[in-house]
């Protein structure tokens, strides 16, 4: 049975909801509890950080969605390739195979009918 055009728009809602929510959110609480950088090592992380919060609210908004999913999959997914790299076991953290997928798949199904960039 083939999905409808209805099921499928509220089906990228939701993910896209989900995913950004999640985004912002994980950014949020590393910034909360980081000190202020003191030197440009140190704000790489607040970089990162910042760009997860910007990547999130573009994607709850719908704006830029290839852009912005491909920064959260990057940002999610280059610690857990340098983890394999490294000899970690492929499915040795699941949490974070999880997420890289959920932003990949978010990148697939673009913004959806409901969202602020369409068109």
């Amino acid at each position: 049975m083939a999905a409808s055009k209805t099921r499928i728009d509220w089906s990228l809602l939701c993910l896209r909801l989900a995913v950004g929510g999640m985004a912002f959110l994980a950014g949020w609480q590393a910034l909360r509890h980081a000190a202020l950088p003191a030197s440009l090592m140190q704000a790489a992380p607040w970089g990162l950080h910042l760009v997860e919060m910007l990547c999130g609210i573009l994607m709850l908004l719908g704006l830029w969605m290839p852009i912005a999913s491909l920064g959260l999959t990057l940002i999610i997914g280059w610690p857990l390739f340098l983890g394999w790299l490294n000899g970690a076991a492929l499915l040795g953290n699941l949490h974070g195979l999880f997420l890289l997928l959920v932003a990949f798949a978010s990148a697939l199904g673009g913004a959806g009918k409901w969202a602020v960039g369409r068109g």
